[in-house]
């Protein structure tokens, strides 16, 4: 009896644990293939779409034999950097990039069949990637890749390294450059002859600026010497003309009265000869000491 009980007990733990290995979850990010002794024999939750376009969800529990076995596979989009790919572009510039590469598994039986793992997934998309990248950013120049046609090299580089991997299993969803930068020693290089082309066309703008003020200040001290020079004359002529109107009335004047313009011309002599601190003389019946110059006058007048 009592070794019919640890038959027992052997057998149902036996069955125990074969109930346990007969059953496997699939998540819905998961697609799961079944193996029988190695070879492929069932799919679960592989990745495809509806009629609507929606995507097929057979997630859940499964049962199998106890002697398969289970791979799960991601039924969610991959993502593989590539960084530090050298390259060289068409204007003999060498630029360092660092891409990724967005991806998913399609068909679990050919990937295994092909690739068998993720690793083995991302050392041929590094390869095949890598490849095509050099090739298409090697016929077109730097500005091109930076800024210029960069979405469609990467539309093409993606669509090259889908056909390259075709029959694997898996779909390239999208192929990106982070990053393109020029390699270090290169990089200083560059800067330095950049910034020297700066300071020389600061250089020739400041050269430029300077031959244009000179310029300018000439023609502004010809212009001054110019206008000067006509202001100078049209001065003369005006004094000339004025001096001219002034004899003519003083002419006019005088010749009326020819004894006045005597006297007055005595009474100027006598202004001039007075020194500083003599009286002037304002009252005609006392002229002190220009009487000598009045009395010449009225003599000078009657002859």
């Amino acid at each position: 009896m009592k070794g019919f009980l640890i038959v027992f007990i052997v057998i149902l733990g036996i069955a125990g644990l074969v109930g346990l290995n007969s059953f496997y979850v699939v998540r819905q990010d998961q697609q799961a293939l079944v193996l029988q002794f190695g070879s492929p024999v069932e799919v679960r939750n592989e990745y495809q779409e509806s009629e609507s376009g929606q995507m097929v969800d057979e997630a859940g529990l499964f049962f199998k034999l106890p002697w398969e076995e289970v791979i799960t596979l991601d039924r969610k989009n991959i993502g593989t950097d590539i960084p530090d790919i050298e390259v060289l572009a068409s204007d003999q510039r060498r630029l360092t990039v660092d891409a990724f590469v967005r991806w998913r598994i399609v068909d679990p039986l050919k990937f295994y069949q092909r690739l068998r793992t993720e690793i083995g997934a991302n050392s041929q998309l590094q390869r095949f990637t890598e490849s095509n990248i050099r090739d298409a950013l090697g016929r077109v120049p730097v500005p091109e890749i930076i800024s210029g046609q960069r979405a469609s090299l990467m539309e093409e580089i993606r669509l090259n390294v889908n056909d390259a991997l075709a029959g694997t299993g898996i779909d390239i969803i999208d192929v990106r450059i982070r990053q393109a930068d020029l390699p270090a020693a290169v990089a200083e290089g560059v800067y330095a002859r950049m910034q020297t082309e700066r300071q020389q066309e600061a250089q020739r703008i400041r050269s430029e600026g300077e031959e244009r003020a000179r310029l300018i200040r000439a023609q502004a001290e010809r212009q001054q010497t110019v206008i000067l020079a006509e202001a100078n004359q049209e001065s003369e002529q005006v004094r000339g003309a004025g001096d001219a109107q002034r004899n003519k009335i003083y002419a006019d004047a005088y010749g009326r009265d020819l004894d006045f313009f005597r006297f007055q011309r005595a009474l100027i002599a006598c202004e001039e000869a007075i020194e500083e601190g003599t009286i002037v003389v304002t009252d005609p019946g006392n002229l002190d000491l220009c009487q000598v110059f009045i009395d010449r006058a009225r003599v000078a007048g009657g002859q």
